[in-house]
C-alpha cells in the first residue's frame, strides 16, 4: 500500500506512546483532530506485548504505522493522520524538564 508520511510528525512513536502512558489511566484527553472533532486516546499493549495507541472508532496506531496518514489495517487502513497531527503537537507543547 502506498501510504504518505505526514511532513510536521517530529516526535518518534516511543515518545508520543511514553507521553500518552504518562497520563491518568493512560488517556490523553481534550484533543481535537485536525478537523475540529473532539476524542481522547489510550495508550495500550497487545497480549503479544507490542504498543499502540487506541483512538476512536477502534483505529489503532502501531509503531509501524507513526507518522503515516493511515496505518495497515483492513485492506486499505484506518484514517490515523487527523489523530496523529494534534497528538504530535501536544507532545511537543508539554512542559519539558531540566
Amino acid at each position: 500500500m502506498g501510504r504518505n508520511r505526514i511532513e510536521e510528525i517530529e516526535s518518534s512513536f516511543s515518545d508520543i506512546y511514553e507521553f500518552i502512558n504518562e497520563q491518568p489511566q493512560a488517556t490523553l484527553t481534550g484533543m481535537l483532530t485536525t478537523g475540529g472533532v473532539s476524542f481522547s486516546c489510550e495508550a495500550k499493549t497487545t497480549k503479544d506485548g507490542r504498543k499502540f495507541i487506541m483512538l476512536p472508532h477502534n483505529n489503532r496506531i502501531y509503531e509501524s504505522d507513526w507518522g503515516y496518514y493511515f496505518n495497515d489495517m483492513g485492506k486499505t487502513g484506518q484514517r490515523i493522520g487527523q489523530y496523529s497531527i494534534p497528538i504530535n503537537n501536544k507532545y511537543l507543547l508539554k512542559p519539558r524538564g531540566t
